[in-house]
C-alpha cells in the first residue's frame, strides 16, 4: 500500500472539508486529522481501495464534526460567555475544560491515570493527552457524544479525588 498516496488524498480530502467556502488555511488541523485517520486504517486490515474509500469517508466526517463543533463553541461563547452548565456532568464549561490534574504533581497524577480502569483511561488519554474532540472520541469508540462525557466527568472525579 502506498502510504505516501494515502495521507495526501486524507490531506487533501481534510483541508477541503476544514476549509469549506472560506478558504481559510487549515492545513495543521488537516494533517493532524489525517495522521489521526491513519492510525485509525492501519488497524484494519483492508485492500487498498477500500482503505482509501474509508479513509475519506472517516476524514470527511471528522472534519464536518470538527467544523460544526468550532461553530457550536463560538455561538455559545457569544451567547453565553463562559457561563453555560452541561446538563449532564452540572460542571461549568470552564470545570470541563480545566486540567483534572492541576494542583497534582505530575508523577503522582500519572500514577491516578494510569490506575484508572482501561476503558476509562482510554478516553481520558484520547482527550487529554492526545487533544482529540469528544466528537471525534465518539465517532472512534461508536459510542454516543454523552458517553464520553460522562466517562471524562467519572475520569477527572477520580483522578482528583484518588479514587
Amino acid at each position: 500500500m502506498d502510504y505516501n498516496k494515502l495521507t495526501e488524498v486524507l490531506v487533501a480530502t481534510a483541508i477541503k472539508t476544514l476549509s469549506g467556502p472560506t478558504g481559510a488555511d487549515h492545513t495543521a488541523e488537516a494533517e493532524d486529522l489525517a495522521q489521526d485517520v491513519l492510525l485509525i486504517l492501519l488497524e484494519k486490515d483492508l485492500p487498498e481501495d477500500d482503505t482509501f474509500k474509508l479513509g475519506v469517508k472517516i476524514v470527511t466526517e471528522m472534519g464536518r464534526n470538527h467544523v460544526r463543533d468550532e461553530r457550536r463553541r463560538r455561538e455559545i461563547e457569544k451567547e453565553y460567555g463562559g457561563a453555560i452548565n452541561r446538563g449532564l456532568t452540572g460542571q461549568s464549561a470552564e470545570s470541563l475544560a480545566a486540567d483534572p490534574f492541576e494542583g497534582i504533581a505530575q508523577e503522582e497524577a500519572l500514577d491516578r491515570l494510569c490506575a484508572l480502569s482501561p476503558l476509562l483511561y482510554h478516553t481520558t488519554h484520547l482527550h487529554y493527552i492526545t487533544g482529540l474532540p469528544v466528537v471525534e472520541i465518539a465517532t472512534m469508540l461508536e459510542v454516543d457524544v454523552n458517553t464520553v462525557y460522562q466517562r471524562l466527568a467519572r475520569a477527572r472525579t477520580a483522578v482528583i479525588n484518588n479514587d
